[in-house]
């Protein structure tokens, strides 16, 4: 039996992967997670095989890849399997080489992909989505800046200041302020917003188009996963009739085209 634990602030995405997962009969869903700043207790509570977890946590202080190194560092085997609308080759690259035995892009049919991503990564292999493959295989490979520099500066895009950057990342503010004089340098701008577009311009931080993609694929990957939820659950009722199926996949149709709309903007 693999164990598993579901982190995402989105309680119907929640909801859905619980129920999509729910189905294998090898999988136990041990517990359910909406809180990014909630999960290393939770892991250390009650520890899962197999950690699936979103990067994006509306209103939370939340650095992803710290998040990963962390949580592997206290927890070796612990498999990690990102499930995420982000589909920024840097979230790919820089995630796997944190640590994480999966990467599953929502934007694609999960449903058809998770199960079998699990029980990948709980084996100790890697699984990637086919959009999480291409992703990896256009990555920048030589950086700039450290691993820290670009966790700070991605929370300073979120608009943090220091001292919350530092209690993110468990560091002081002063570390913070070292760091940040030496992003400053190491791209020859002066102010945060300059470090930021530069990083941005140099694909060590995920373009600012890439969290409106995923502000507007969050409800619409939610519609897609209730519409196959209903869909398979009345087939296994035996209540899907020819109209009513018929109807369904019209949805699941026009909602792929407006994500596959959403994937072309720039």
């Amino acid at each position: 039996m693999i164990t598993i634990a579901l982190v995402d602030d989105h309680p119907l995405m929640l909801k859905i992967v619980q129920q999509e997962l729910a189905r294998e009969l090898d999988f136990d869903i041990a517990w359910t997670c909406a809180q990014s700043g909630e999960v290393l207790a939770r892991v250390a509570d009650d520890p899962p095989d197999v950690l699936v977890l979103d990067l994006s946590f509306s209103g939370q202080a939340f650095e992803p890849v710290t998040a990963v190194r962390d949580l592997l560092a206290r927890f070796p085997r612990l498999a990690i399997l990102i499930l995420t609308a982000h589909d920024d080759p840097v979230w790919i690259e820089e995630l796997v080489q944190a640590g994480a035995k999966g990467y599953v892009v929502k934007s694609e049919d999960f449903s058809l992909k998770l199960a079998d991503a699990v029980r990948a990564v709980a084996q100790g292999r890697t699984f990637l989505s086919p959009t999480a493959v291409l992703g990896l295989s256009t990555a920048r490979q030589k950086y700039t800046l450290t691993p820290r520099e670009r966790a700070i500066l991605r929370l300073a895009a979120q608009g943090m200041p220091n001292p919350e950057i530092a209690q993110a990342l468990s560091i002081a503010d002063g570390t913070v302020r070292n760091h940040i004089s030496n992003i400053y340098a190491k791209l020859g701008v002066d102010t945060r917003e300059a470090a930021i577009r530069a990083a941005q311009n140099l694909r060590e931080l995920p373009r600012p188009e890439m969290n409106l993609k995923h502000e507007l694929r969050t409800p619409l990957h939610t519609l897609l996963g209730l519409a196959r939820l209903l869909e398979a659950k009345l087939q296994r009722h035996g209540q899907l009739s020819l109209a009513d199926g018929e109807l369904l996949e019209q949805i699941v149709i026009e909602a792929e085209r407006l994500d596959r709309m959403i994937g072309e903007l720039t």
